[in-house]
């Protein structure tokens, strides 16, 4: 009987368009040595028939009904079942880079990790039907990349590691701490304990700074699209919180509460558009909820401020202020980008980022009735690529353009390099403004 390196485990709801893909990109791993747990919770839409054909041309593939729709109960099935030395977990929307599980488990075995993780990319498909990735990092610097460490001890990682499924899990660690997902039948985030508990006992880590895991992030049925984030957000940190509460563990307590706060701050974007899948009702009380244990968190120095960057910072502190606050700031401040960048019409309007916020601006901007002329970016793999039908050229290419530009800067983490290069180029501060 072969040796088992690598269990990985794919949990299907009604994903045949996907389906295919995601078995496809693990049936093909350079890693031979896999088994292949596809778990379905009751798909009517044809997963399963497509399943069931991939099953039949390998053999490594085991098939396994599921009678909760719950991806948590879903993914601890397949960890119960696993027979790999190391376990994954590959969300069936989604596909792997075919050395992924490969360079993960090299990792892994050769310091006896208790996980190894990667980076991912983002992937969305164009109208054209080409697919743009954009590379995400787990963290702002190359300190924690490429060395084994306690993940406990370094309050980056609480911020940084966000997935599960970026990487693999030795299968003796989980079952001797008792490591599971929370089964909440029709919830989402059920990874958010498991990453906790995973960052906080084990002893041995690494993150490896390559990017292996494609993430799909425009599935329309994707549980982050689904307008009820700070209601899964809830779920799980209530559970962790009630779980945690009395043992006093403050190491603990830093790890979830940043983590926490993070969560809050990303499930709260997009409430101005108002709160979708959720009732007022519901939405102030898990609202209040993180609001009043992040304040309390602060005041105790239990979340530290250094491991955000500073504009994120500063919409925690708005969140924490009032919903109210919040909202009137952020009105404010795409008021001023509306003020800069003229009526509709009158000026082009240049999006300086092709990346995750650069498209999130190209979405907004389309819902004010602006048009975009161009996306300009310094990759320049991209320039002569189109993104939501918008061509990408090089910031030097834009300068050739006729008329009066506008630009509007959509980048996370650079966006004051970006204003000084435009600067440098010769654009006006009256004609520069920025998204997030």
């Amino acid at each position: 009987m072969m040796e088992i390196k690598v269990s990985v485990i794919l949990p299907s709801l009604n994903v045949k368009d996907y389906i295919e893909e995601a078995v496809n990109s693990v049936m093909g791993q350079t890693l031979k040595e896999i088994e292949i747990l596809c778990i379905d919770a009751g798909s009517e839409d044809g997963t399963w028939e497509i399943l069931s054909q991939l099953a039949e041309v390998d053999e490594r593939i085991i098939l396994c009904h599921s009678d909760v729709k719950s991806y948590g109960y879903q993914v601890n099935m397949g960890i119960s079942m696993a027979r790999g030395e190391y376990i994954a977990i590959l969300e069936t929307d989604d596909y792997a880079d075919s050395g992924m599980y490969e360079r993960l488990y090299q990792e892994a075995v050769s310091a006896d990790c208790d996980y190894v993780k990667s980076d991912y990319f983002l992937c969305r498909t164009e109208a054209d039907g080409k697919r743009t990735f954009f590379r995400r990092y787990s963290f702002q610097t190359d300190n924690l990349y490429g060395k084994v460490i306690e993940p406990a001890i370094y309050p980056a990682v609480a911020v940084g590691d966000w997935y599960l499924w970026t990487g693999i899990y030795k299968r003796k660690f989980l079952t001797d701490y008792h490591i599971r997902l929370s089964e909440t039948p029709g919830a989402a985030y059920q990874d958010i304990g498991f990453i906790f508990q995973t960052n906080i006992t084990a002893k041995k880590a690494l993150y490896v700074k390559e990017a292996y895991y494609r993430y799909r992030v425009d599935r329309e049925g994707a549980s982050a699209n689904s307008g009820r984030g700070l209601e899964y957000a809830y779920q799980e940190f209530f559970q962790l919180y009630e779980r945690m509460k009395d043992k006093g563990d403050h190491a603990a307590f830093c790890v979830f509460y940043s983590r926490m706060a993070k969560s809050f701050i990303y499930c709260c974007e997009g409430m101005e558009e108002g709160h979708t899948e959720i009732d007022d009702i519901k939405w102030s009380a898990y609202y209040e909820w993180f609001q009043y244990r992040l304040k309390a968190a602060l005041a105790q120095g239990m979340v530290d401020k250094t491991l955000f960057r500073p504009d994120v910072w500063i919409k925690l502190e708005d969140l924490l202020i009032s919903e109210a606050y919040y909202l009137e700031k952020y009105r404010a401040h795409k008021r001023k980008i509306a003020d800069i960048i003229g009526p509709p019409g009158e000026y082009a309007v240049i999006i300086f980022g092709s990346g995750h916020y650069g498209c999130e601006a190209c979405k907004w901007l389309k819902k004010q009735e602006y048009g975009v002329a161009y996306f300009i970016d310094n990759n320049r793999e991209l320039w002569g690529t189109k993104i939501n039908g918008i061509e990408v050229v090089s910031p030097q290419e834009i300068k050739t353009k006729d008329g009066i530009k506008k630009y509007l800067i959509a980048n996370e983490m650079h966006s004051g390099a970006m204003k000084q290069q435009l600067q440098r180029m010769g654009v006006s501060e009256k004609d520069i403004c920025i998204y997030v």
